[in-house]
C-alpha cells in the first residue's frame, strides 16, 4: 500500500507541465538563436521574467517584491553587458553579483516590521539573482563563437539542454526508477535518458561541413554532459518544488510546473559556455 505521505509529495510535482514547458522555452531559446543575437536576447529577457515570476511566487519566499525588483535590476544589467561587452566572456557578469549583494541586504533592512525569516529570503534571493544573470551566458556564448558558427552551436546548446530536460521529465513521468528519493518521483533512469538525447542532439546539431570545431565526438560529448548536468539540476529543482506546499489556485499552482525548467535551464547556461569554448577545435 502506498503511504499517504508519499502519495501527497508525487502529487505536487507535474512533470507532464514541466514537459510542455520545457519544449516550449527550448524551442524559443533554439529558434531565437538561429534569428540572431538581438531575438536571442529577448528571449533570454522573457525566461528571466518567467523565472523571477516562477521562483517568487511558487516557492512562497518571503520578501517577494523586494526580491522581485533586485531580480529585474540584475536581469536588466546582465542583458545590458552581455550586448555592451559581446566579447568579455563572463567577466562583466560577475560585477552584476557583486552589485547585487549590498542591494539584497539594504531590502533586508527596508522590511521593517515584516522582516521575518531574513535567512532564507536572503538565501533565496541571491540564488534568484545568481540565475537570472547565468542566463545571458548563452547569449555571450553567441558572441564568442566565430561568426559562421556562432548561430549552430548556441542554438544546438539550447536545443540539447532542453530536449534532455524534456526527455528526464517523460521518462520520469513514465518511470521514475531507481529513486534517488522516495518522496520525489525522480529516478536514475531519466538522467541517463537526458544525457543519451542530449548526446545525439549535440551530434546531430553541432555537426557541419563548413567548419570542424565539434568532429570526433566533441559535439556528442559537449551534448551529453550538458544533458546530464540539466538533468541533476532538474532533480534538486524536483526536491524544491515537492517541500514546498502546493498553492490552492492562481498563478502560483500554474507557476510550479515552469520552475522545474526554468531553474537547470539558467543554471547550465554558464557550464555550457565554459564547455562549449573549451573543446572545440
Amino acid at each position: 500500500m502506498t503511504d499517504p505521505t508519499d502519495a501527497a509529495a508525487e502529487a505536487e510535482v507535474n512533470h507532464a507541465g514541466s514537459l510542455v514547458a520545457a519544449l516550449v522555452c527550448g524551442a524559443g531559446l533554439a529558434v531565437t538563436a538561429r534569428v540572431g543575437a538581438t531575438a536571442l536576447l529577448a528571449a533570454v529577457a522573457a525566461g528571466q521574467a518567467l523565472l523571477a515570476l516562477a521562483w517568487v511566487f511558487a516557492t512562497r519566499m518571503p520578501g517577494r517584491r523586494g526580491a522581485l525588483v533586485i531580480a529585474g535590476l540584475a536581469a536588466a544589467g546582465a542583458d545590458v553587458l552581455v550586448s555592451v561587452w559581446p566579447h568579455g566572456q563572463l567577466g562583466p557578469l560577475v560585477a552584476v553579483l557583486g552589485l547585487a549583494l549590498p542591494a539584497m541586504i539594504a531590502h533586508q533592512l527596508v522590511r521593517g516590521a515584516a522582516r521575518a525569516r531574513v535567512s532564507e529570503s536572503l538565501g533565496m534571493t541571491a540564488l534568484l539573482v545568481a540565475m537570472v544573470v547565468a542566463l545571458p551566458a548563452i547569449v555571450q556564448l553567441r558572441h564568442e563563437m566565430p561568426r559562421l558558427l556562432a548561430a549552430q552551436a548556441s542554438s544546438g546548446v539550447a536545443a540539447a539542454v532542453a530536449g534532455a530536460l524534456a526527455i528526464g521529465f517523460l521518462v520520469d513521468l513514465l518511470a521514475p526508477l531507481p529513486r534517488f528519493d522516495p518522496h520525489v518521483r525522480r529516478g536514475l533512469l531519466g538522467v541517463v535518458g537526458a544525457a543519451g538525447l542530449g548526446c545525439s542532439l549535440g551530434y546531430l546539431l553541432l555537426q557541419s561541413d563548413v567548419h570542424r570545431a565539434f568532429e570526433h565526438g566533441r559535439g556528442a560529448f559537449l551534448g551529453a554532459s550538458l544533458g546530464a548536468i540539466a538533468a541533476l539540476l532538474a532533480v534538486g529543482a524536483s526536491y524544491l518544488e515537492s517541500n514546498v506546499a502546493m498553492p490552492d489556485a492562481g498563478l502560483a499552482r500554474r507557476l510550479r510546473p515552469v520552475l522545474a525548467v526554468v531553474v537547470p535551464l539558467c543554471l547550465t547556461m554558464p557550464v555550457a559556455f565554459v564547455l562549449t569554448l573549451a573543446i572545440r577545435v
